[in-house]
């Protein structure tokens, strides 16, 4: 029985000028807008520090972005989709791929879905359990994907992405059998680059997972600021990066999702 690998709604009704955009830019490549948005992050990290006094599980700026991007996919629909078959499909839920170094030579994830119904704290627990069972060793899926890739040839590595990305995505195919997890990105990736000591960088899509966007999270500083009287003072400020595919996302319901990140960053209590 052939099963489909993401969950997806009817395609939409394209307009006119999301037709001509579909049809400007080819699949993910040349259809990258890059925004950098730096944000005050000291009532975050405020409200991080009180969660923490109570929480078994640490919270940190990672959980606390994830948490605020599947609101941001929730409310911003149009950003939690596909491109496939010259179409554009709404996902049904809101899924959010986090990066995870491991040994400092390899990147692995974990996917946490429905991201946007999960507390902190659900949040925490699922992907520190994760990060440990990857960086110890013991992740199965890790090492399935590595022993399956050690067999494939450099120059054959782009072919066979390729392949799976257009089975997985471009006809949405479930294809466990080549140890491909199911919907292994989900609607977009976050990597926090600040834990590596970058202030800030703009991070590619990659073509095959078909995601639309990516944020990279900088490292927390202090940086200079003007307040509304005119005075120079510190905060502590983090810089978001996002790419994101412009056959799905225009400025129109970018600024919406700027809108969002700058409200829970200054209201993080909304989110509890």
């Amino acid at each position: 029985m052939i099963k489909t690998n993401v969950e997806l709604c009817p395609p939409k009704r394209l307009s006119p000028w999301r037709k001509i955009s579909l049809g400007t830019w080819k699949p993910i490549g040349d259809s990258q807008v890059y925004c950098e948005l730096k944000v005050n992050a000291e009532p975050a990290l405020r409200r991080i520090e009180e969660l923490n006094r109570t929480l078994p599980t640490k919270i940190t700026l990672t959980h606390f972005v994830g948490k605020v991007m599947g609101i941001v996919l929730r409310e911003v629909p149009d950003l939690n989709a596909i491109v496939r078959l010259g179409n554009i499909y709404p996902r049904k839920n809101v899924d959010i791929f986090f990066q995870i170094v491991h040994d400092q030579t390899e990147l692995s994830g974990h996917v946490i879905r429905n991201i946007d119904q999960k507390s902190f704290l659900q949040i925490s627990t699922e992907l520190t359990k994760t990060a440990s069972s990857v960086r110890s060793g013991e992740d199965l899926n890790f090492k399935k994907i590595k022993k399956t890739w050690s067999f494939i040839p450099g120059w054959l590595a782009w072919l066979v992405l390729d392949l799976i990305g257009f089975l997985s995505y471009g006809l949405n195919l479930n294809i466990k059998g080549l140890e491909v997890p199911r919907d292994a990105f989900g609607s977009m990736m976050i990597t926090n680059i600040g834990s590596l000591g970058f202030s800030s960088a703009f991070v590619p899509l990659v073509p095959y997972t078909y995601t639309p966007a990516v944020l990279a999270m900088g490292k927390a500083e202090f940086q200079p600021y003007c307040d509304d009287a005119g005075n120079v003072k510190a905060q502590k400020q983090i810089s978001l990066c996002c790419t994101f595919d412009h056959r799905l996302l225009d400025g129109a319901r970018g600024s919406q999702m700027v809108k969002i990140l700058k409200h829970y960053f200054e209201n993080p209590q909304l989110l509890d």
